[in-house]
């Protein structure tokens, strides 16, 4: 008997929450332990007992949403194609059973729902609070460093594709606009620079998507549509595989007409150029940064923007050297104006807007416009700068990378339909009534089994009260009494 808490006579409804929820978790826990043992049962008596030799149970355990199961599981000695002695676990492959570790697949993705808001230690500490497991800050790590290495290899298949030809995906558009960024995460240990005074390191991050559409009923806000983010510590060439890899998996790349490239003017972003139908921009956002830390006068800075942003490229490299030649006495700031010309003129080809170029769009799709490029630095701030830059935060390189990947599939929306491939245990309809079918059927075999070394006690049945025969009320409300009770209820008080 559980006893609740009451203050002032007043049922403490925390306190009831919380034993409730234990008592249920304890309850599932002893039905995950029964069912997984008589599934095994089941498979010892069905196996090919001349290829599978049983070897004895073993003990397991493995960390689920209602805590740590501990069950037995028969070992199989067996042999390999080359003849060689193996051992195998039935009821895993009957399963399909897939794991992190001792960790099942549900407790993992509640894991990673939390790791990608909260630091590893918070995240075991909700863990152990929700799902009755107690794992360590470093178990939750493992667990994500694992998804993070699953994910890369995915990520070599698909490139992989890729250079064969054999990626096409379904999805037809004619114009698709990409932006690109990075940002610098502060790293620790061995993937530390060792030269130079930064202990940084830039995590590369593309975002893909097919216009704007509006946000709800708001006048003048909208939001990129279909979008798809990828981040990785790659190096330029394998990041742009990665990149284009991804769209040809989404994608008709045959049907794409147009592309649209958005970026800060980094030659890895800028890759692309020169392919048919492939256009680049300097961000805006950037480029007016950069005029702002460079010019001294605010007003100055302002009417340089403005030419730039009307398209007046020449005007405004113009005005630059005129003050070039006006602040030639002012060693720093000159030095500044100067890498701030070599900067743009860096990026020439960009500099004009897209929409002001003599390039014809075809119409947008229906309840889609086409607006100004931009929205990258905001990306980058919401996917990845708000959960791993800042707070003294530094990270191993594949951390990172694995976080990164996780951070930038939750942003795509693509996280549970890729954790649920990466795990692979999902359990038809068939197979499930298949489970529950043998598992209730060796069970009932079981009950009159007589036990080894014990007395043997048939269990006594009888049919209900006047079965086959005619009903009276009487006779129903007799029937009603009894129906679904058990003899120890049929007691009179």
């Amino acid at each position: 008997m559980h006893i609740l808490s009451v203050n002032d006579n007043e049922l403490n409804f925390k306190v009831l929450e919380q034993t409730i929820y234990k008592i249920v978790c304890e309850v599932a826990y002893e039905v995950m332990k029964d069912i997984l043992e008589q599934i095994d049962l089941m498979l010892l008596a069905k196996r090919d007992t001349e290829k599978y030799r049983n070897k004895g149970p073993r003990k397991t355990c493995i960390h689920t949403v209602m805590g740590e199961v501990e069950y037995k599981r028969r070992v199989y000695e067996t042999k390999n194609e080359d003849g060689k002695n193996m051992y195998i676990y039935l009821l895993d492959q009957y399963l399909k059973k897939e794991t992190i570790g001792h960790v099942s697949s549900n407790l993992a993705e509640k894991m990673v729902e939390n790791v990608l808001e909260k630091s590893y230690r918070k995240s075991a500490d909700n863990i152990e609070s929700m799902c009755q497991s107690s794992l360590s800050h470093t178990a939750v790590w493992n667990v994500v460093q694992e998804l993070g290495k699953r994910l890369e290899e995915q990520e070599t298949r698909l490139i992989g594709e890729y250079e064969k030809g054999n990626l096409n995906g379904k999805r037809e558009i004619d114009v698709l606009f990409q932006e690109a960024d990075g940002v610098w995460l502060n790293m620790q240990g061995k993937d530390r620079p060792k030269s130079g005074k930064s202990r940084k390191k830039e995590m590369k991050i593309a975002k893909t998507y097919e216009g704007w559409e509006k946000r709800g009923n708001q006048k003048d806000a909208y939001l990129t549509y279909n979008r798809t983010v990828v981040a990785s510590f790659d190096k330029s060439s394998d990041f742009k595989k990665l990149c284009d890899a991804t769209i040809a998996k989404n994608y008709n790349v045959d049907e794409i007409q147009y592309k649209i490239i958005n970026g800060d003017g980094d030659p890895w972003i800028k890759s692309g150029i020169g392919e048919e139908g492939v256009y680049y921009q300097l961000d805006p956002f950037h480029r007016a940064r950069e005029i702002v830390r460079a010019v001294p006068e605010k007003s100055q800075a302002t009417k340089l923007n403005a030419m730039f942003d009307k398209g007046n490229i020449d005007k405004g490299l113009e005005y630059l050297t005129e003050l070039m030649i006006e602040y030639r006495d002012n060693e720093k700031v000159r030095e500044k104006l100067y890498k701030l010309y070599d900067y743009l003129t860096g990026n020439y080809e960009g500099l004009i807007p897209y929409k002001l170029r003599d390039i014809s769009l075809p119409e947008p799709p229906k309840g889609l416009v086409y607006r100004n490029m931009g929205t990258m630095e905001s990306s980058v701030c919401d996917v990845i700068k708000l959960r791993m830059k800042g707070r003294k935060m530094s990270w191993t390189k594949s951390g990172a990378n694995s976080l990164g990947k996780l951070l930038a599939l939750r942003a795509s929306g693509e996280l549970y339909e890729t954790l649920d491939a990466l795990f692979d245990d999902t359990v038809s309809k068939d197979k499930l009534e298949e489970i529950v079918e043998e598992v209730v059927q060796l069970s009932a075999a079981q009950v009159n089994k007589q036990p080894k070394r014990s007395g043997y006690y048939p269990i006594q049945t009888a049919p209900m009260p006047f079965e086959g025969q005619a009903m009276t009320e009487g006779r129903r409300a007799i029937r009603n009494l009894v129906e679904n009770r058990m003899p120890g209820e049929l007691v009179l008080r």
